[in-house]
């Protein structure tokens, strides 16, 4: 009766060490597929960002400053051009801050990609959008937008550049 019990005690210990590897297993798949569909957005939304379309309303959010904001504007109330490039600009980055708040796609490479420019353009249109907030009694509209940039700017898009750079070269690859 003894071997018996021992036979058993390593048939369930064997089972329950291939039912680890099986986990083990599952999540490295589970994470390999969630990289692949997060280089996949992450790819698409580096595409969009250069598009002719965005890159004209970026131009144009750039020259808000050429416009009066004395008289409290929102983004809706803007001359329609700029106001069709605000509001592009403003929803692109709102999606990304999304995608960045729901942790679908990492930080750190829309933060080196976006930062500076991110945190600019939030410049420009953070008095467009507060109007907008307090004319439709919302506390949040762009928030995610909002937020993005706050983090862009707190982390340094340059200085997390140079650490990436300088990791790189430590493993080995080279920059030409």
């Amino acid at each position: 009766m003894k071997i018996e019990v021992i036979f058993a005690a390593i048939s369930v210990a064997t089972s329950l060490f291939a039912l680890g590897i099986a986990a083990l297993s599952t999540r490295r798949q589970w994470r390999s597929a969630r990289n692949a569909n997060a280089v996949s957005s992450i790819l698409t939304l580096f595409e969009e960002y250069r598009t002719e379309d965005l890159r004209v309303a970026r131009r144009l959010v750039f020259k808000l400053a050429e416009y009066p904001t004395d008289l409290n504007p929102t983004l809706t109330q803007l001359p329609a051009d700029t106001r069709v490039a605000a509001e592009r600009v403003a929803h692109y980055f709102d999606h990304v801050g999304l995608l960045v708040g729901y942790s679908l796609i990492p930080a750190g490479p829309m933060i080196s990609f976006f930062g500076y420019g991110c945190t600019e353009l939030w410049k420009k249109l953070e008095p467009y959008v507060a109007a907008e907030r307090r004319l439709r009694g919302v506390n949040h509209y762009l928030g995610y937008f909002e937020g993005f940039a706050r983090v862009a700017r707190e982390v340094d898009a340059d200085a997390l550049n140079g650490k990436v750079v300088k990791n790189m070269r430590s493993r080995g690859v080279t920059m030409r």
